[in-house]
């Protein structure tokens, strides 16, 4: 059980600027998913790369990776929330795209999204 407080860490990572929040499958290290671990590791890499100049205010845009987000077909896979769309192929240029038009825009990329809740 971790000791750190919880108030002391939202404050450190400025959840209060948050507008969006994308969680990307970095894939299973059991071999099943979405993609290979090594693809969803470097799609996570480049995302954490790239998030922290996308906005003037620290914060606003926060990443989660996760094992699995249980569409497994076509991935990485990632989900963009408060907008609730899910992405397919999130690796190279696609991440790109959706790193430069929603994350930083607020655009959806058409021609990558799953779904929109």
């Amino acid at each position: 059980m971790s000791d750190k407080n919880p108030d002391q860490v939202a404050q450190k990572l400025n959840l209060k600027a948050t507008k969006r929040h994308i969680f990307l499958c970095a894939g299973k290290s059991d071999g099943n998913g979405c993609c290979n671990e090594e693809l969803g590791l470097a799609a996570w890499k480049r995302l954490k790369e790239a998030t922290p100049g996308l906005t003037l205010t620290p914060g606003e845009v926060q990443r989660t990776a996760v094992k699995c987000l249980r569409i497994c077909a076509q991935g990485p896979v990632a989900v963009v929330y408060p907008e609730g769309v899910w992405y397919r192929n999130c690796s190279g240029d696609n991440l790109e795209k959706i790193i430069e038009q929603h994350l930083k825009n607020g655009a959806v990329v058409e021609e990558l999204k799953i779904q929109t809740v």
